[in-house]
C-alpha cells in the first residue's frame, strides 16, 4: 500500500440502523465519506445525514440496487440468535441473514462494480476449546456450541473466499464482546440485574480471559482495514481480531461499572457445573414451551467460564491499527450512559453508602 490507503470513495453499511452501523456510518461521514445506510427496520434510529435505503440482505435484488454506485461496502448485519436451541423458523432466519446474506451482499457488490468489502465477523468463530493468546492462525470451530457460532463461520468463509475473485478486495474484522454508550445489549443487562438487585455472584473461579471492543476502537478498525484494502496488499482475503487487546475476565470487566454505579461487587461465586444444566434447560423451554428466555444462555455462560482471547498483533503488522481508546478511558465514556439507565428505571436496590 502507497501513500495513506485506498480512497474510500461511497460507503454503503448494511445494518445500517443497528448500534455498530449507525456508529461506523457517523464516523464516515464526519470523515468526509457520502454513505448509505442500508436496512430492514424502517422504524429504526437511523444515522442522521446518510442516505436511508429500506431493504433486507436476504433479498439479492435489493442489496444490489443498494450497491450501485459504492465503492466500499461495510457488511454488518447479522442476526444475533446465541441460543443452541431454537425454532426451525429462527434457524432458517439466522441461516439467511447471516450465510445467505453474506452470499448477497459479495454477490452484489461484485456484480455493482465495488472494489472493496469488510465483513464483520466474531472472535465466536474459533470458540470452541479454551483460546489461549490465540491469533487468526487458530482453526475454526469444529463443534459450535450455537446458532450464531455456527452461521458466522460460514459468513465469513463465503466474504474472504470471494477475495479477488471478479475484482473484489475482502477481508474480514472479529470483535470481541462489543459495548459502549448506546450499547443495547451488555451494558442495560447489567444495570438492569443491579437495578434488580439480582448481581449477587460471579460465576467460577475468575480465570477465564474473553476479548472486548469498545465501539470506537471497533469503528477505528473497520475503517482503517478499508483503506488497507487495494491490489497486493496483505490484507487481501485476511481476518483481523480487532479488540481492545486487554484480555480480562467478564466479572472483572464489569466491576469498574458496577463500582462506578456506586454498587458493591458481588463476594459469592457460584460453580459452574450447576449453571450448565439451568442454561441448558433454560434454553429448552424458552425454545419449546414459550418461557422466558433464560439469564444466561449455554453460549454466554461458556464465554463467561471459558478463556477466548487473542492476540491483536496481525492488525498491527498489516494494517498498523492499534485501539484508539483505552479500556479505562472506554468505562469513563461509557459511565454516564450506564447512569442514565439507571436514573431512567426504578432503581430499588441497595447501594454503598
Amino acid at each position: 500500500m502507497t501513500g495513506d490507503g485506498a480512497e474510500l470513495g461511497s460507503c454503503l453499511v448494511t445494518g445500517g440502523a443497528g448500534y455498530l452501523g449507525r456508529h461506523l456510518a457517523a464516523e464516515l461521514m464526519r470523515r468526509g465519506h457520502p454513505v448509505r445506510a442500508f436496512d430492514v427496520r424502517e422504524d429504526a434510529a437511523w444515522p442522521s445525514g446518510a442516505e436511508v435505503v429500506v431493504g433486507d440482505v436476504t433479498r439479492y435484488d435489493e442489496v444490489l440496487a443498494a450497491c450501485e454506485g459504492i465503492d466500499t461496502v461495510f457488511h454488518t448485519a447479522a442476526q444475533l440468535v446465541f441460543l443452541t436451541f431454537c425454532t426451525p423458523e429462527i434457524r432458517r432466519r439466522a441461516h439467511g441473514v447471516n450465510v445467505g446474506g453474506v452470499a448477497n451482499v459479495v454477490g452484489a457488490a461484485a456484480e455493482a462494480g465495488v472494489s472493496r468489502l469488510i465483513h464483520t465477523s466474531s472472535n465466536n468463530v474459533t470458540l470452541d476449546d479454551p483460546v489461549v493468546d490465540g491469533d487468526e492462525s487458530t482453526p475454526y470451530a469444529y463443534g459450535a456450541r450455537d446458532i450464531y457460532t455456527e452461521t458466522k463461520i460460514r459468513g465469513e468463509q463465503i466474504a474472504l473466499g470471494a477475495n479477488d475473485k471478479t475484482g473484489l478486495l475482502t477481508c474480514a474484522v472479529r470483535p470481541g464482546g462489543i459495548y459502549g454508550p448506546g450499547d443495547p445489549l451488555m451494558l442495560p443487562r447489567l444495570v438492569e440485574q443491579l437495578r434488580r438487585g439480582v448481581f449477587v455472584a460471579t460465576i467460577g473461579d475468575g480465570s477465564a480471559l474473553s476479548d472486548n471492543t469498545f465501539i470506537d476502537n471497533l469503528v477505528d478498525g473497520e475503517i482503517c482495514a478499508a483503506r488497507h484494502l487495494v491490489p497486493e496488499s496483505a490484507a487481501c482475503g485476511q481476518a483481523y481480531y480487532v479488540t481492545d487487546g486487554a484480555p480480562i475476565n467478564y466479572f472483572e470487566f464489569f466491576r469498574p461499572f458496577v463500582e462506578g454505579l456506586g454498587y458493591r461487587f458481588p463476594r459469592w461465586t457460584m460453580p459452574v457445573w450447576p449453571m450448565r444444566g439451568v442454561a441448558w434447560l433454560g434454553e429448552l423451554l424458552h425454545v419449546y414451551l414459550g418461557l422466558p428466555a433464560p439469564p444466561l444462555s449455554r453460549l454466554e455462560l461458556i464465554k463467561i467460564v471459558v478463556s477466548h482471547y487473542n492476540r491483536i498483533d496481525k492488525a498491527r503488522r498489516d494494517l498498523g491499527w492499534e485501539p484508539p481508546v483505552s479500556p479505562a478511558a472506554a468505562v469513563e465514556r461509557c459511565l454516564p450512559y450506564c447512569r442514565e439507565l439507571l436514573e431512567g428505571a426504578n432503581d430499588t436496590s441497595p447501594r454503598l453508602g
